[in-house]
């Protein structure tokens, strides 16, 4: 296909956008700090610049792509020992696969998915790049308007360093908005699918004081011993609790239900 082509074929799948400044490609490695000890988990093969990278200086790739020509594309061009590409979809629960390292450049609209699924899984760190408006929602602090669910379980379960500004233009095609690598190191154990789906639940009160929530769940303060200070909090909306807080009433909506 031509380079031509090539383009167009890349504006056409799954909103994809893939790095081609190769001072920021570098760089982006080189803050990764990927030993040859690390199996790598890359979500997003793309045009198989970064998996090139990643492929000499990890001990292992596993690399997946959905999106079939660019599965094709990288079949033919990479040709590492230490590599398996996969097309399939990378957050599919069935994958089971030990990792070191999590790696990928996120699309917006696949980045919520993709922290919820990393809050679940053991790993040693991830090198993402994302969209600077997603990482100003990871980086929210409560009563902000960017302040979410994903902000509480990210933070949480992460310490989250910013590593690298990318801008826009070092993309083709070139997107809308610049960009933001970060890193994420696990402080606190896997997060079950559950606390997630609680804290979701309790966020969506986050324009409530807790008090309606004690009323919503019909738990009276008495039976919340060990979990909050509700003297403390009582009064305050959902959307202003710091991310300990909603962590704790997350575990009491948890108990609530396994008492029923």
């Amino acid at each position: 296909m031509s380079e031509k082509g090539h383009k167009k074929k890349q504006k056409k799948s799954l909103g994809q956008n893939f790095l081609v400044d190769g001072n920021i490609i570098k760089k982006v490695i080189e803050l990764s700090e990927i030993g040859d000890n690390d199996v790598v988990y890359e979500v997003g093969s793309g045009n198989g610049v970064l998996t090139n990278e990643l492929c000499k200086t990890s001990k292992f790739v596993y690399s997946f792509e959905i999106d079939s020509y660019f599965y094709l594309y990288c079949k033919k061009k990479l040709s590492f020992s230490n590599l398996r590409l996969l097309n399939m979809d990378a957050f599919d629960n069935a994958v089971n696969v030990d990792f070191d390292v999590f790696f990928s450049s996120l699309p917006y609209y696949e980045s919520r998915n993709a922290f919820s699924w990393l809050c679940q899984r053991s790993f040693k760190k991830g090198i993402v790049l994302l969209q600077r408006e997603f990482v100003d929602k990871l980086l929210s602090s409560p009563g902000n308007k960017n302040y979410r669910a994903v902000s509480i379980m990210t933070q949480y379960r992460f310490s989250i360093k910013l590593l690298l500004d990318v801008p826009s233009h070092s993309f083709a095609p070139k997107p809308k908005v610049d960009s933001v690598l970060i890193e994420i190191v696990p402080k606190n154990p896997p997060l079950p699918k559950k606390t997630i789906d609680d804290i979701q639940f309790l966020f969506s009160f986050r324009k409530k004081n807790v008090s309606f929530l004690l009323k919503y769940f019909d738990k009276l303060e008495k039976n919340c011993d060990g979990y909050v200070d509700f003297d403390q909090i009582k009064d305050k909306k959902v959307g202003h609790l710091s991310v300990e807080q909603i962590y704790q009433l997350s575990l009491m909506l948890n108990k609530r239900n396994s008492d029923q």
